[in-house]
């Protein structure tokens, strides 16, 4: 079967645009199934002036990673349900787009030299990391 001088144009950007779409679909549907990371931080601030520079530095890299703040507050602040909860001072929940996203952050060049920046001014009790469900 011949095809005409036409044709063939279309033809050929039909199937670019399938085997295009359906890359933009799988990388489409892997955003969409992405679980969230949620990051408990406990811990007391020990100069708070002193934080300004730490801010500063963690703020771009974490807000790449895609940082929301879902909570934060002083110990007076827990509601312990059941259990102890034997820490002082503040607590943080975030969520982060995916672990991967997470991960990445916290072991970026920028974020560990904001890590040392925090140093003397922050007495963390612990930093956890958790998977979410992934979006429906």
């Amino acid at each position: 079967m011949k095809l005409g001088n036409s044709v063939m144009p279309v033809a050929v950007a039909l199937a670019v645009g399938v085997v295009a779409g359906a890359g933009f679909g799988l990388a489409y549907a892997e955003a969409q199934q992405a679980a969230p990371a949620y990051v408990l931080v406990s811990g007391r601030v020990l100069d708070e002036d002193g934080l300004a520079a730490y801010g500063e530095a963690a703020g771009p890299p974490a807000q790449a990673a895609g940082i929301e703040v879902l909570a934060r507050g002083d110990a007076s602040t827990v509601q312990v349900v059941e259990g102890e909860w034997p820490f002082d001072g503040f607590v943080v929940v975030e969520r982060f787009r995916s672990m991967d996203d997470f991960l990445s952050f916290w072991q970026s060049p920028g974020y560990q030299q904001a890590i040392e920046l925090r140093e003397g001014k922050i007495e963390l009790d612990f930093v956890i990391a958790v998977e979410g469900v992934p979006d429906s």
